[in-house]
């Protein structure tokens, strides 16, 4: 069982993310986005443990997780910085 506090720590990043979707319209939070560089993080590490799961290793990331991620459109596949 997840300790309380990852869960809530998960949910909080999820909410941050949701209101950065508010405002921009897409959920690519940049890696080093200096307006919230936990959240940046957060979505970095979101990626990279959904690519252990696909690999059937072990990962953090839940299937209830990726549905609630999914829902929102978010983009598995960080996508190439435009310069």
């Amino acid at each position: 069982e997840r300790c309380p506090r990852s869960v809530e720590g998960w949910q909080s990043r999820y909410n941050e993310l949701k209101e950065f979707k508010a405002r921009t319209g897409h959920c690519r939070v940049p890696s080093r986005y200096n307006e919230n560089k936990a959240l940046g993080l957060w979505v970095s590490r979101q990626r990279n443990q959904k690519k252990l799961l696909v690999e059937s290793k072990p990962s953090s990331l839940t299937a209830e997780r990726v549905q609630l991620l999914d829902d929102i459109d978010f983009e598995w596949q960080a996508t190439e910085r435009c310069s």
